[in-house]
């Protein structure tokens, strides 16, 4: 917090100029800083973004979130709010971007609960529909989940492939787990054309038990962190909110009890065709391996530690395994819905 103090004292008055503030306790994310803020008797967040300075990016992402408070939601979103000068987005003179928005209170959820689950699947099919109607002045920067190449700038899909087939000495211990992801790569490759064809429209891309909030009931009350909002495909909503479901510690009854629990959800507000339900397999493993070459640029970067690299090499692997041990069990869940 002591870094950004200076940052935050540049910003704020922006948005305040004549109002006495100050910054409050709360909790950050995991790929930029936030800070809460307390004025005119009430609670802001601020957003300083850590994993880039593109200005499009965060134009494209508030843009978004402009047009979606203009339609009906049973949930709350982050709504930009605007600087004296009519601006949703600040840069500092050190170059970090920011962007302040109203507090919105709330409990991230362990979603363990089947009902709490189903919440999600419906907000989640909520939110496609609306973000299907959404149209703004702007091409989005972030690239399709399935443009690998494009994931991380210091990443391309022949670096990764490299990396996982002769790992680094600091990474020999996660030999075979890297092999296991080079395989995936490759039959991912394969596999891309197929992907291309099915539907696309704006998505979130990042809904998980972080970017979501609960009320008092239980149910899903917000929906937070658009940062990673693109034109993709309308199915990988499903398979990046659900892949987090597969966690090889857990019973694997339990762990299909929740992904049918957020597919009814879902499936009460979104019909998915044939092929986007054979496709959620693939795009489990997939969001996996995004997640994984999205953490080595950050430790390329010097962002992040060699541990948490680690981390999510073994939960791509856990996962791309599981998923294929189950694959015909899985399909055969996701056709009911």
């Amino acid at each position: 917090m002591k870094n950004y103090l200076s940052y935050i004292e540049e910003i704020v008055p922006l948005y305040f100029p004549m109002e006495n503030w100050e910054v409050v306790p709360g909790p950050s994310g995991e790929n930029n800083t936030t800070v809460f803020i307390l004025a005119c008797n009430e609670q802001y967040v601020l957003r300083i973004y850590k994993t880039h300075q593109d200005e499009d990016k965060v134009n494209y992402e508030h843009a978004v979130l402009l047009a979606l408070t203009e339609r009906p939601l049973s949930f709350f979103i982050p709504v930009p709010m605007k600087t004296r000068d009519g601006q949703t987005i600040v840069k500092t003179q050190s170059g970090f971007l920011a962007g302040l928005f109203r507090f919105i209170n709330g409990t991230n959820p362990a979603l363990k609960d089947l009902e709490q689950i189903y919440s999600f699947g419906e907000a989640t099919g909520q939110l496609t529909a609306k973000l299907a109607e959404v149209s703004v002045n702007q091409l989005p920067v972030y690239r399709p989940y399935y443009d690998m190449d494009n994931t991380h700038p210091r990443c391309s899909l022949g670096q990764i492939k490299d990396f996982s087939l002769t790992p680094p000495k600091d990474f020999v211990e996660l030999t075979q787990e890297l092999f296991i992801i080079y395989k995936q790569l490759v039959s991912f490759q394969n596999r891309a054309p197929f992907l291309k064809r099915l539907p696309h429209q704006l998505v979130h891309g990042d809904l998980n038990a972080s970017n979501i909030l609960t009320g008092g009931d239980g149910k899903i009350s917000a929906i937070l962190d658009f940062e990673f909002v693109t034109h993709d495909l309308r199915v990988m909503e499903v398979a990046v909110a659900i892949s987090d479901f597969i966690d090889v510690e857990e019973d694997e009854i339990l762990i299909f009890n929740k992904i049918t629990a957020f597919l009814k959800g879902y499936g009460s507000r979104i019909n998915l065709t044939e092929a986007e339900i054979d496709s959620l397999p693939l795009l489990i493993q997939l969001r996996s391996l995004d997640v994984f070459i999205h953490f080595l640029g950050r430790y390329w970067d010097g962002v992040d530690s060699i541990d948490t690299v680690k981390k999510y090499i073994r939960k791509a692997a856990q996962r791309v395994s599981w998923i294929l041990r189950h694959q015909d069990e899985f399909i055969n869940l996701c056709d009911g819905y």
